[in-house]
């Protein structure tokens, strides 16, 4: 069977990219997940999901991943086979009908990014383009799913060393979030971060850096996935990035989205002031209200 392009590079990023620093990667059930163990019970499956053997074996699981309900889902993960039990580094999703759904919208991306060239960064009162990455619960999160409310979008990864881009960002946007608790007609209001080293910030890694700054997961939610996906993304949005000296040097920028998908405004660098973009948030919003 002749795989689609972009399954074909999912497939290679999980045996592949996932396997920098080890040779096991391992797709699996998950058939139990102990909380106070951090901890999970597996069986093992080949190549077409079909089981490799009827008994099951014990993995450790990060705190990130301990702290996501895989119980009962296909994953595939990368093993650090030095300690005992072994370590599952880099856990991702694995259902068919998920990795099916991904590939048709990469290679759609794909098709559109290279039939812009040039013009392919979007700009205000263009709509958003559509994706399927996953949240920091391992839930995907397409176009669809984020239609209906406004929201503020950007771009970091996890491992940033600088202080003043991907950290800063990211505590920009939490006092954004806090902020817009403390006004009830701005509850739509949801925040994206895209990371854009999505072969190492699995869900997991999303999930323990979400919760190191306390973000509220029903508002701001972190996203990864298709590597491939995510650098056309990138292009759609403005974002350049440079691999220089073992970490990823790039640009920032904050992108205001409408409840119908369309941008509405870009502020260009890593932090923002909070009060400015809520009121954008307000006056977006006003209209519905009256």
């Amino acid at each position: 069977m002749k795989l689609p392009p972009a399954l074909l590079g999912i497939l290679l990023w999980f045996n592949v990219g996932l396997a920098a620093e080890s040779s096991k990667v391992l797709e699996a059930l998950i058939i139990k997940q102990d909380l106070k163990d951090s901890s999970a019970e597996i069986q093992l499956l080949g190549p077409s999901g079909e089981p490799r053997q009827t008994s099951t074996n014990k993995i450790k699981l990060s705190s990130g991943d301990n702290s996501i309900s895989w119980k009962g889902r296909r994953a595939r993960f990368e093993i650090n086979a030095s300690v005992d039990p072994e370590l599952a580094l880099r856990m991702f999703p694995a259902e068919p009908e998920a990795l099916r759904q991904i590939a048709e919208i990469t290679d759609a991306l794909h098709l559109e990014t290279m039939d812009k060239g040039r013009l392919v960064t979007r700009m205000p009162s263009e709509l958003v383009p559509n994706m399927a990455l996953w949240d920091q619960t391992s839930k995907l999160v397409t176009k669809k799913d984020i239609l209906g409310t406004p929201l503020a979008i950007n771009f970091i990864f996890t491992s940033c060393r600088n202080a003043r881009m991907c950290p800063a960002s990211t505590q920009a946007m939490k006092n954004l979030s806090d902020l817009l608790d403390k006004d009830a007609s701005l509850a739509t209001v949801r925040l994206l971060s895209i990371t854009f080293d999505p072969e190492n910030d699995s869900p997991g890694v999303l999930k323990a850096y979400a919760d190191g700054y306390q973000i509220n997961p029903q508002r701001h939610r972190f996203l990864t996935g298709d590597p491939g996906q995510i650098k056309d993304l990138m292009k759609h949005y403005g974002i350049l990035t440079v691999r220089d000296d073992g970490t990823i040097v790039h640009n920032a920028a904050l992108i205001i989205v409408s409840a119908e998908g369309r941008i509405v405004r870009r502020k260009e660098g890593a932090v923002f002031d909070a009060t400015e973009v809520a009121q954008i948030f307000t006056q977006m919003l006003a209209p519905a209200r009256k």
